[in-house]
């Protein structure tokens, strides 16, 4: 009696480099998905500060990012109370007191004019100043307050979508890797 010849198993077949290309390419493209969508978002977290204010009012109040820009506030002279300097602990830096302007007003409570804390006393202290005279005399002409923080937002933000396009390019790469594969295979009758 002769033994049954067992079937042929598809484990032997050889692998195909166009089709692990391809899964690469899915891969690395899936994986740059959330670098450039969190990259793109954290370029425009709004970090610049502006307050200007005409001649009499109304002053305006905008926060922006390297992409978009808001209106926090539209508000009349008359509805800011007053300005002062809020000072706080930093939590990365042990006892380092930190520093922010703030607009005290009658309808919107306490609106920051610093997109993140400021260092020195001096430059919150500045600003507290500049919008103290403006409010002493409305009339007499505009008031433009800026302070644009949005450095930190571009290297972090920068970096992430850097490594998103990196990742972009390399499955593309991969693509057409894969192409290429794929055309050898049918000419060796292999797919």
């Amino acid at each position: 009696m002769s033994e049954p010849t067992p079937p042929e198993s598809t484990d032997d077949a050889p692998p195909r480099a166009s089709r692990s290309t391809a899964i690469g390419a899915v891969a690395f493209l899936l994986l740059a998905l959330p670098f450039l969508v969190l990259g793109l978002w954290l370029l425009d977290v709004k970090s610049r500060m502006d307050l200007r204010c005409e001649p009499g009012g109304p002053c305006t109040l905008t926060r922006s990012g390297w992409f978009t820009r808001e209106e926090v506030a539209r508000l009349p002279v008359s509805d800011i109370d007053a300005v002062k300097v809020e000072r706080s602990r930093s939590a990365r830096r042990s006892p380092v007191p930190i520093f922010r302007p703030e607009l005290h007003t009658k309808s919107n409570g306490k609106l920051a004019l610093f997109a993140q804390w400021a260092t020195t006393e001096s430059e919150a202290t500045a600003v507290k100043e500049q919008v103290e005279r403006y409010l002493a005399a409305p009339t007499a002409g505009p008031l433009e307050v800026s302070r644009d923080d949005r450095r930190a937002s571009l290297r972090v933000g920068g970096a992430f979508t850097g490594v998103g396009v990196a990742l972009l390019v390399f499955s593309t790469w991969l693509a057409l890797r894969s192409r290429k594969h794929r055309r050898t295979e049918r000419a060796l009758g292999l797919g």
